[in-house]
């Protein structure tokens, strides 16, 4: 069942992975160089959906997994299917260094507090920014597969395509078997053992 045609899947994913530490820590540096005021700290943690911020328990999970396992992977789909290679990475990028913004704000506000932030998300981010990258993982193929019949249609040398059809599949498998299931487990994460963390640092 997990067979996938792309055998480069999951080594592409885990570079995603890697590139996505990279940008959070940049803009962990960067936001301490810069150190901007707590007012846009307030500002990204406003664009946070009122459905969340406010839900408890079960109620939160589910929020959670209805705006990070549906509706972003969701976005993401539609942007791989504009025939522009990495657009779909929006998303990804975004998530990476605002979560690097952010630790860096809460650090900045109060030392201890804001390490203990850290060191009590950091299991659920690992989890959520891992599923995210399987997903621009397979996007990528995805992507890949309609930027090379749009551009085969215009060169003499034609390059090989990749199946439509199989990314498509591969997308599916890697999506409901392992992405899905590390969203809801990172939605789990974020609501329970996050806050138990927090408080046994304090």
């Amino acid at each position: 069942m997990l067979n996938f045609e792309d055998t480069t899947w999951f080594k592409r994913s885990l570079k995603f992975f890697i590139l996505s530490l990279a940008i959070t820590i940049i803009s962990f540096v960067l936001t301490l160089i810069v150190n901007p005021s707590i007012d846009t700290f307030k500002n990204i943690a406003s664009k946070v959906p009122d459905s969340v911020t406010h839900a408890q328990g079960l109620e939160k999970v589910w929020e959670y997994i209805v705006h990070n396992a549906a509706m972003v992977p969701f976005q993401m789909l539609l942007l791989a299917f504009i025939p522009i290679p990495f657009l779909y990475c929006l998303n990804y990028i975004t998530t990476s260094a605002l979560l690097g913004i952010i630790c860096s704000i809460a650090i900045q506000i109060d030392l201890h507090k804001g390490i203990s932030m850290i060191i009590s998300t950091i299991p659920h981010h690992f989890l959520e920014l891992f599923a995210m990258c399987i997903v621009v993982s397979s996007l990528f193929k995805l992507n890949q597969s309609i930027v090379r019949k749009i551009t085969n249609f215009f060169r003499q040398d034609k390059k090989q395509n990749y199946s439509f059809k199989t990314a498509c599949m591969n997308l599916m498998k890697s999506y409901l078997l392992i992405a899905l299931p590390l969203y809801i487990l990172a939605a789990f994460t974020e609501t329970y053992v996050s806050n138990f963390i927090y408080e046994i640092l304090q």
